[in-house]
């Protein structure tokens, strides 16, 4: 009885810690490399739109947020605080709310003064396409909307990295 009970919890610390491990043992994301996949969802604006008519064959940081990550709030604050700068270099921002309802996310974005508009993937199936494993999380699209980066935060060289000439 002791050996399963002792097996028993030896398969349960294996199955937590490959649930906790996970994003880790990942590797790169296989959407790297590839065309960035398109959808349409609502915007906080109430519009409906597809990621590539708002791209609209620019350079584009894609950011995946929630309301309760407080490093996607800091992340939030300083795309907004950039926003003439990236604006000027031709590079689009658009962010996808995961899993919030409009109200809460509206509320957030008026009380922190957030620029930007945002898409709503409130039953995560955006997130899902795009093998989201955290938040915040940035995909750099190149004009041509290939992935050229996943990262949970903006990288200091995201201009160098958007604007490189393309082959």
């Amino acid at each position: 009885m002791k050996l399963i009970i002792k097996a028993l919890l030896a398969v349960f610390v294996v199955f937590i810690l490959l649930r906790s491990c996970g994003p880790f043992l990942r590797g790169p994301n296989p959407l790297l490399g590839q065309l960035a996949p398109d959808f349409t969802l609502l915007t906080l604006s109430g519009r409906s739109e597809s990621m590539n008519s708002v791209r609209a064959g620019q350079p584009a940081i894609l950011f995946f947020w929630t309301t309760w990550c407080p490093h996607c709030r800091s992340q939030l604050a300083a795309l907004n605080g950039q926003r003439a700068d990236i604006e000027g270099q031709g590079i689009k921002v658009i962010l996808v709310d995961v899993g919030e309802d409009s109200r809460k996310v509206k509320a957030y974005v008026d009380s922190e003064n957030i620029s930007y508009d945002s898409f709503l993937d409130k039953d995560g199936i955006v997130s899902e396409k795009y093998n989201i494993i955290g938040f915040p999380t940035f995909f750099l699209l190149s004009r041509e909307g290939r992935v050229l980066s996943e990262e949970h935060a903006l990288l200091p060289d995201y201009k160098e990295v958007l604007l490189e000439p393309g082959p």
